[in-house]
Protein backbone atom coordinates (compact mmCIF):
# COMPACT_ATOMS: atom_id res chain seq x y z
CA UNK A 1 0.00 0.00 0.00
CA UNK A 2 1.08 3.26 -0.65
CA UNK A 3 -0.02 6.14 1.43
CA UNK A 4 -0.10 9.94 -0.03
CA UNK A 5 -1.22 12.94 2.18
CA UNK A 6 -4.69 12.70 1.11
CA UNK A 7 -5.34 9.17 -0.12
CA UNK A 8 -3.81 5.86 -0.68
CA UNK A 9 -3.18 3.45 -3.02
CA UNK A 10 -3.47 -0.56 -2.29
CA UNK A 11 -2.23 -2.26 -5.10
CA UNK A 12 -2.39 -5.92 -4.09
CA UNK A 13 -3.77 -7.05 -7.47
CA UNK A 14 -2.56 -4.50 -10.12
CA UNK A 15 0.40 -5.57 -12.55
CA UNK A 16 1.53 -2.07 -12.32
CA UNK A 17 2.26 -0.39 -8.82
CA UNK A 18 2.82 3.26 -8.65
CA UNK A 19 6.05 4.45 -9.70
CA UNK A 20 7.99 7.76 -9.32
CA UNK A 21 6.94 8.68 -13.52
CA UNK A 22 3.39 8.01 -12.71
CA UNK A 23 3.27 10.56 -9.72
CA UNK A 24 4.97 13.00 -11.90
CA UNK A 25 2.81 13.04 -14.43
CA UNK A 26 -0.33 12.83 -12.09
CA UNK A 27 0.96 16.23 -10.61
CA UNK A 28 1.87 18.21 -14.23
CA UNK A 29 -1.13 17.20 -16.17
CA UNK A 30 -3.15 20.52 -16.52
CA UNK A 31 -6.72 20.19 -16.92
CA UNK A 32 -7.24 23.80 -17.72
CA UNK A 33 -10.93 24.51 -16.97
CA UNK A 34 -12.69 21.42 -18.39
CA UNK A 35 -15.08 19.76 -16.22
CA UNK A 36 -15.06 15.92 -16.91
CA UNK A 37 -12.06 13.58 -17.87
CA UNK A 38 -10.94 10.25 -18.94
CA UNK A 39 -8.32 8.33 -17.51
CA UNK A 40 -7.55 5.79 -20.63
CA UNK A 41 -5.94 2.44 -18.71
CA UNK A 42 -6.48 3.94 -14.49
CA UNK A 43 -4.73 0.75 -13.29
CA UNK A 44 -4.81 1.42 -9.62
CA UNK A 45 -6.63 4.89 -10.30
CA UNK A 46 -3.49 6.82 -9.51
CA UNK A 47 -4.24 9.32 -11.63
CA UNK A 48 -8.19 9.69 -11.68
CA UNK A 49 -6.77 10.32 -7.72
CA UNK A 50 -4.37 12.97 -8.25
CA UNK A 51 -6.20 14.24 -10.84
CA UNK A 52 -9.67 14.50 -8.12
CA UNK A 53 -7.62 15.77 -5.49
CA UNK A 54 -7.05 19.15 -7.07
CA UNK A 55 -9.52 19.68 -9.59
CA UNK A 56 -13.17 19.84 -9.44
CA UNK A 57 -13.62 17.03 -12.73
CA UNK A 58 -15.67 14.17 -13.15
CA UNK A 59 -13.65 11.17 -14.40
CA UNK A 60 -14.44 7.70 -15.66
CA UNK A 61 -12.11 5.58 -15.67
CA UNK A 62 -11.06 2.58 -17.62
CA UNK A 63 -9.48 -0.33 -16.86
CA UNK A 64 -9.15 -3.58 -19.06
CA UNK A 65 -7.81 -6.15 -16.47
CA UNK A 66 -10.21 -7.45 -13.76
CA UNK A 67 -7.62 -7.48 -11.01
CA UNK A 68 -6.67 -3.72 -11.42
CA UNK A 69 -9.93 -2.96 -10.97
CA UNK A 70 -10.36 -4.66 -7.75
CA UNK A 71 -7.94 -2.42 -6.52
CA UNK A 72 -8.82 0.75 -8.37
CA UNK A 73 -12.37 0.06 -7.27
CA UNK A 74 -11.67 -0.50 -3.39
CA UNK A 75 -9.13 3.13 -3.67
CA UNK A 76 -11.43 5.39 -5.36
CA UNK A 77 -14.11 3.90 -2.78
CA UNK A 78 -11.92 5.21 0.32
CA UNK A 79 -11.43 8.21 -1.04
CA UNK A 80 -12.97 11.96 -0.50
CA UNK A 81 -13.88 11.63 -3.75
CA UNK A 82 -15.93 8.78 -4.91
CA UNK A 83 -18.64 10.32 -5.95
CA UNK A 84 -16.71 11.83 -8.85
CA UNK A 85 -15.09 9.42 -10.11
CA UNK A 86 -16.53 6.06 -12.35
CA UNK A 87 -14.77 3.24 -12.88
CA UNK A 88 -15.42 1.30 -16.14
CA UNK A 89 -14.08 -2.49 -16.14
CA UNK A 90 -13.84 -3.18 -19.97
CA UNK A 91 -11.51 -2.26 -23.48
CA UNK A 92 -10.87 1.43 -23.59
CA UNK A 93 -12.08 1.20 -27.34
CA UNK A 94 -15.57 -0.84 -26.59
CA UNK A 95 -16.36 2.02 -23.93
CA UNK A 96 -15.20 4.28 -27.02
CA UNK A 97 -17.53 2.59 -29.93
CA UNK A 98 -20.45 2.98 -27.30
CA UNK A 99 -19.88 5.99 -25.74
CA UNK A 100 -21.49 9.78 -26.83
CA UNK A 101 -19.53 11.50 -24.38
CA UNK A 102 -17.00 13.88 -25.28
CA UNK A 103 -14.35 14.51 -22.97
CA UNK A 104 -12.37 18.28 -21.90
CA UNK A 105 -9.08 16.38 -21.09
CA UNK A 106 -7.96 12.97 -21.50
CA UNK A 107 -4.81 10.81 -19.74
CA UNK A 108 -2.89 8.29 -20.60
CA UNK A 109 0.31 5.94 -19.19
CA UNK A 110 -0.31 3.74 -21.92
CA UNK A 111 1.62 0.09 -23.22
CA UNK A 112 4.58 1.38 -25.05
CA UNK A 113 6.41 -2.66 -25.52
CA UNK A 114 5.70 -2.85 -29.40
CA UNK A 115 8.52 -4.87 -30.08
CA UNK A 116 10.27 -6.58 -26.97
CA UNK A 117 9.87 -10.31 -25.48
CA UNK A 118 7.43 -10.66 -23.34
CA UNK A 119 6.68 -11.53 -19.99
CA UNK A 120 5.14 -15.05 -19.33
CA UNK A 121 2.95 -13.36 -16.86
CA UNK A 122 -0.55 -12.22 -18.82
CA UNK A 123 -1.26 -9.22 -16.29
CA UNK A 124 2.55 -7.94 -17.19
CA UNK A 125 1.81 -8.37 -21.09
CA UNK A 126 -1.47 -6.27 -20.54
CA UNK A 127 0.07 -3.65 -18.69
CA UNK A 128 3.27 -3.00 -20.55
CA UNK A 129 2.98 -4.16 -24.37
CA UNK A 130 1.00 -2.92 -26.45
CA UNK A 131 -0.95 -6.00 -27.59
CA UNK A 132 -4.89 -4.93 -26.39
CA UNK A 133 -3.94 -1.25 -26.60
CA UNK A 134 -1.52 -0.23 -30.02
CA UNK A 135 -0.89 3.50 -30.15
CA UNK A 136 -3.11 3.77 -33.73
CA UNK A 137 -6.08 2.12 -31.26
CA UNK A 138 -5.07 4.75 -28.51
CA UNK A 139 -5.14 7.60 -31.07
CA UNK A 140 -8.39 6.42 -32.79
CA UNK A 141 -9.81 6.73 -29.54
CA UNK A 142 -8.87 9.90 -28.35
CA UNK A 143 -9.70 11.45 -31.56
CA UNK A 144 -13.27 10.72 -31.55
CA UNK A 145 -13.68 11.15 -27.22
CA UNK A 146 -11.96 14.52 -27.04
CA UNK A 147 -13.86 17.30 -27.27
CA UNK A 148 -13.30 20.48 -29.86
CA UNK A 149 -11.05 22.10 -26.89
CA UNK A 150 -10.28 19.47 -25.32
CA UNK A 151 -6.44 17.85 -24.15
CA UNK A 152 -4.83 14.83 -24.33
CA UNK A 153 -2.03 14.22 -22.07
CA UNK A 154 0.47 10.85 -22.53
CA UNK A 155 3.41 9.53 -20.80
CA UNK A 156 5.62 7.52 -22.55
CA UNK A 157 9.81 6.77 -22.96
CA UNK A 158 11.29 9.58 -25.27
CA UNK A 159 11.28 7.21 -28.15
CA UNK A 160 7.90 5.61 -28.18
CA UNK A 161 6.63 9.45 -27.64
CA UNK A 162 8.04 10.19 -30.86
CA UNK A 163 6.08 7.73 -32.94
CA UNK A 164 2.73 8.55 -30.87
CA UNK A 165 3.70 12.09 -31.69
CA UNK A 166 3.58 11.31 -35.27
CA UNK A 167 0.46 9.20 -35.32
CA UNK A 168 -1.69 11.57 -33.08
CA UNK A 169 -0.48 14.36 -35.96
CA UNK A 170 -1.99 11.69 -38.56
CA UNK A 171 -5.25 12.17 -36.92
CA UNK A 172 -5.02 15.71 -36.39
CA UNK A 173 -3.79 16.07 -32.59
CA UNK A 174 -1.19 17.89 -32.46
CA UNK A 175 1.78 18.30 -30.16
CA UNK A 176 1.99 20.85 -27.73
CA UNK A 177 3.90 20.86 -24.95
CA UNK A 178 6.74 18.26 -24.02
CA UNK A 179 8.32 17.50 -20.62
CA UNK A 180 11.24 15.48 -20.74
CA UNK A 181 11.94 13.75 -17.46
CA UNK A 182 15.54 13.05 -16.31
CA UNK A 183 16.77 11.05 -13.09
CA UNK A 184 19.21 13.57 -13.21
CA UNK A 185 21.23 16.13 -14.98
CA UNK A 186 23.86 13.61 -16.15
CA UNK A 187 21.36 11.34 -17.00
CA UNK A 188 19.43 10.78 -20.25
CA UNK A 189 15.11 11.44 -19.99
CA UNK A 190 13.80 8.14 -19.19
CA UNK A 191 10.49 9.79 -19.71
CA UNK A 192 8.45 12.41 -21.74
CA UNK A 193 4.85 13.58 -20.97
CA UNK A 194 3.03 15.47 -23.78
CA UNK A 195 -0.17 17.25 -24.56
CA UNK A 196 -2.10 16.93 -27.63
CA UNK A 197 -5.00 19.48 -28.89
CA UNK A 198 -7.02 19.65 -32.15
CA UNK A 199 -4.98 22.78 -33.20
CA UNK A 200 -1.74 22.91 -34.46
CA UNK A 201 0.59 25.09 -31.69
CA UNK A 202 1.97 28.08 -32.60
CA UNK A 203 5.12 27.22 -30.78
CA UNK A 204 5.97 23.44 -29.21
CA UNK A 205 6.31 24.26 -25.39
CA UNK A 206 9.23 22.11 -24.18
CA UNK A 207 10.70 21.88 -20.67
CA UNK A 208 12.56 19.56 -18.83
CA UNK A 209 12.53 18.36 -14.83
CA UNK A 210 15.23 16.58 -12.94
CA UNK A 211 13.94 14.24 -10.02
CA UNK A 212 17.41 14.35 -8.30
CA UNK A 213 20.03 16.61 -7.88
CA UNK A 214 23.67 15.23 -9.30
CA UNK A 215 24.36 13.38 -6.39
CA UNK A 216 21.36 11.04 -7.17
CA UNK A 217 19.63 11.43 -3.53
CA UNK A 218 19.06 15.19 -2.96
CA UNK A 219 15.84 15.90 -4.73
CA UNK A 220 15.33 18.92 -6.83
CA UNK A 221 13.34 21.99 -5.52
CA UNK A 222 10.83 21.64 -8.52
CA UNK A 223 10.46 17.72 -7.93
CA UNK A 224 9.52 18.58 -4.22
CA UNK A 225 7.07 21.61 -5.49
CA UNK A 226 5.56 19.49 -7.81
CA UNK A 227 5.15 16.69 -5.71
CA UNK A 228 4.68 18.44 -2.23
CA UNK A 229 0.92 18.08 -2.24
CA UNK A 230 1.21 14.15 -2.92
CA UNK A 231 4.09 13.10 -1.26
CA UNK A 232 4.06 12.66 2.37
CA UNK A 233 8.04 12.89 2.66
CA UNK A 234 7.51 16.48 1.82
Amino acid sequence: MFRFKSFEIHQEHTPMKVCTDACIFGAYIDPENHTNMLDIGTGTGLLSLMLAQRTGLNITAVEIDEMACMDAARNFENSSYKDRIRLVNEPVQDFAAKSDTKFGVIVSNPPFFQNDLKSPKADKNVAHHDTYLNFDELVAVAEKLLNDNGVLWILLPPEEMKTFTAKAGDRSLYVQSILEVRHHALKKPFRAIASFKRKPAEHTVTDELRIYEEDNKTYTPRFKALLKDYYTIF
